[in-house]
């Protein structure tokens, strides 16, 4: 008897049936695994309502087990945004292609309302057209990005002349107060460096001690630049280091101030012998 022959006479139906079944089981235990500790919502949505939803989306809306299939989809989306995720799912169930990932306004059972980023995509759920569609918690992302908008508003209108210099001296960025003072737009000053605002003997010296003493413990003191004309100007220049996630210095805030207006005696002048030579003073 050939090994072929024997391998027939042995594997029956129920054999193969029953390896199968276990490949089956073994795929669905694996799919609930990883569906159920997505940290997106996954919801399943068919005839109007939850069907199915993971512990993501439970623990995003404040739902137990058993009350989410008692409401439609539609009561936990704000009241703004409840018309055009219907008609998006309805067209969508119907064989559509509407826009299928956007953000929404939703609310929590508290009614807490939060923003999210929602996206679907149509399937059959026992023979019926229905949605599959995973939610994205961004509240915190979208105030996050709001507090930035704010900062670089309130950095871009400042009075004091602001610049950002890569851990080189390359000048990455000016605020609209350090274009007016030094004469030009950051379109010019792009690719430049610091020691190109510096007015002394040597300039690239001046910007390596202000490099250095920034990673160390900051640099505050009077320094003398030159606008377009190549005429000196006095700054107090104040620097701080902006750092990675590994806290490595990745750029500098440079920070720029009239000494006419301040108190000259109340920091320190180490850098002053770069006035008098570089005015040919003695």
């Amino acid at each position: 008897m050939t090994n072929s022959s024997f391998m027939k006479e042995q594997i029956t139906n129920s054999d193969i049936q029953k390896v199968i079944r276990e490949m089956v089981i073994e795929s669905e235990q694996k799919y609930r695994l990883l569906v159920e500790n997505s940290l997106v919502g996954i919801l399943i949505y068919c005839d109007d309502h939850i069907i199915y939803a993971n512990s993501r989306f439970k623990e995003m809306f404040g739902y137990t087990d058993g009350e989410f299939k008692t409401f439609q989809i539609w009561q936990f989306i704000h009241p703004d945004c409840r018309e055009m995720v219907k008609s998006r799912a309805y067209r969508r169930i119907n064989g559509e292609e509407p826009e299928s990932e956007y953000e929404i306004k939703a609310m929590k059972k508290d009614g807490t309302v939060v923003d999210v980023m929602l996206k679907s995509v149509r399937m059959n759920y026992l023979g019926k057209p229905s949605l599959l569609v995973n939610l994205v918690d961004i509240t915190e992302l979208k105030k996050a990005q709001k507090e930035i908008n704010e900062l670089s508003t309130i950095v871009q209108t400042a009075i004091i002349p602001i610049i950002k210099i890569d851990p080189m001296g390359q000048i990455l960025y000016m605020n609209k107060s350090a274009e007016k003072i030094f004469g030009n737009g950051m379109e010019y000053f792009k690719g430049r460096f610091l020691s190109d605002l510096l007015f002394g003997i040597d300039p690239d010296e001046m910007q390596n001690h202000i490099i250095n003493q920034t990673k160390k413990v900051g640099f505050d003191a009077k320094v003398l630049c030159k606008d377009m004309d190549g005429a000196p100007l006095k700054l107090r220049l104040l620097t701080c280091p902006l750092t990675d996630d590994t806290k490595v210095m990745s750029a500098i805030a440079c920070f720029m101030i009239d000494p006419a207006v301040q108190d000259t005696e109340q920091y320190p002048t180490n850098v002053d012998y770069l006035f008098n030579e570089s005015l040919g003073k003695s």
